[in-house]
């Protein structure tokens, strides 16, 4: 598949001289997550190497790790850690998660908060493992939770969550907007339970090539250790 695409492009470069390069590169899984990342680590790195095509793939973590395995995908960017033993999985930002709520007077305690309805992403998201760590050391097992929906879309969590369907666990890089322009409120989790890693995923034995390599290091170097740009 991708041997394909490759030859595809190539013959697109030929007629038209459009790309240097083409990286299919696949996005971590709205986690969030963490869509959030691309604009800003995408304009970045083409604006540095002009002629890079992208062809991003969306899916939740274990999408990725699949298309990976399958050899469907050059990269990956996840939320949550790979122990595949066929991937490389190196970590290159810090993140937080955060909770959100409707902006509402009622919404006070953070406590009080866990039995509101609650949005989760589904099975398979970087994000709802750390909501699931998070619970975990509050001491409320999910079947103690009021789910009023599983979406695996995080711009609809934000929007059902703004519209006042329920709370959820998301990303704080994710949530920034909607808090900045007064359509969430913004509660922080406790430290030990709030951070968490994302991370670059490659196949060991899929040998890149070299304008991939390059962009794969580019992404280990974009952030620093407080997951701000050096």
């Amino acid at each position: 598949r991708i041997k394909q695409l490759h030859d595809k492009v190539d013959g697109q470069k030929k007629r038209k001289g459009q790309w240097e390069d083409l990286l299919t590169l696949c996005e971590m899984g709205n986690e969030e997550e963490d869509a959030s990342l691309l604009p800003e680590l995408l304009t970045a790195y083409g604006k540095a190497h002009p002629g890079v095509y992208f062809s991003i793939h969306q899916s939740d973590s274990r999408g990725i790790v699949d298309g990976l395995l399958n050899c469907s995908f050059d990269v990956g960017l996840i939320g949550m850690k790979c122990t595949d033993e066929a991937l490389s999985c190196i970590p290159f930002y810090q993140d937080r998660m955060v909770l959100i709520a409707p902006v509402n007077e009622h919404f006070l305690r953070l406590e009080e908060l866990l039995r509101e309805p609650m949005i989760l992403r589904e099975e398979g998201s970087g994000s709802k493992k750390s909501a699931d760590r998070f619970l975990e050391r509050m001491g409320v097992k999910e079947g103690q939770l009021q789910i009023t929906a599983r979406i695996n879309d995080q711009e609809a969590v934000k929007n059902l969550v703004a519209q006042g369907l329920g709370v959820s666990i998301i990303s704080e890089r994710a949530a920034r907007n909607f808090c900045e322009e007064k359509r969430v409120l913004l509660f922080e989790l406790p430290e030990d339970a709030a951070r968490r890693s994302l991370y670059l995923i490659s196949h060991k034995s899929y040998s890149l090539q070299p304008y991939i390599q390059k962009f794969t290091e580019y992404v280990k170097h974009f952030y620093d250790a407080d997951g701000e740009r050096p």
